[in-house]
Formats: C-alpha cells, sequence, structure tokens
C-alpha cells in the first residue's frame, strides 16, 4: 500500500519562507482574486442597475438613457460575466450558473425596463 509522503519539517518551513516571500514580492496578491472580483461587479452591477431604472421611468428620455448608457454598460458587463464563468468554472458550478443567470438578468431588465 502506497502512502502519500508527508514533507519534512524543514520543508514545510521553506515553503512556508517562500509563500511569505512571494507575498512580500507582490503585496496585493491576496486581492487577486476571480471570486472577489466578481462579487464587486456583482455589486456595481446592481447600483447601475437601480440608478438606470430611475433614469428610465421618464419617457421623455428614456430611449436615449437605454441606448446610450445602459446598452453598452449591458454589452460590457456581460463579456465580463463571461470571463469570470471562464476563469471561475473550474472553482464548482454554482459560479457558472451565477453568471449565466446575472448575464440573462441584465437583459431581460434592459428590454423591459419602462414598459
Amino acid at each position: 500500500m502506497h502512502t502519500p509522503a508527508t514533507p519534512e519539517p524543514q520543508e514545510s518551513e521553506a515553503l512556508a519562507e517562500q509563500a511569505a516571500a512571494d507575498i512580500d514580492a507582490d503585496p496585493l496578491a491576496r486581492f487577486r482574486s476571480w471570486r472577489g472580483f466578481l462579487l464587486a461587479a456583482i455589486a456595481v452591477n446592481a447600483l447601475f442597475i437601480y440608478g438606470m431604472l430611475a433614469n428610465v421611468s421618464d419617457p421623455a428620455v428614456r430611449t436615449w438613457f437605454k441606448a446610450l448608457v445602459w446598452l453598452p454598460f449591458n454589452a460590457i458587463a456581460t463579456a465580463l460575466y463571461w470571463v469570470f464563468m471562464q476563469r471561475l468554472r473550474t472553482v464548482g458550478i454554482f459560479y457558472g450558473l451565477l453568471c449565466a443567470v446575472l448575464i440573462v438578468v441584465n437583459w431581460v431588465i434592459f428590454f423591459r425596463a419602462g414598459h
């Protein structure tokens, strides 16, 4: 029966020192998280939709707001969620489904707003 090799204490210390050196070399490494970036994008998207729903409530400017502001934002958000879906699919299916749902919800809200 084969048992996995456990690292020697010296190897564990060396790995810990290497990890500390990596953090020192790149102090922002802990903030480079696709999952964290996704959560921040969801928060920004929610605020944007909240603001846009208020702007498209005026029939005189609804078309302009949707065409000049909301349509480009939705295109960018769709591309961003697609990238998140590709990057986070190795973590689990939850993030892929979440991104797909967010893409659909963004477009449904866009087309239904103001009607």
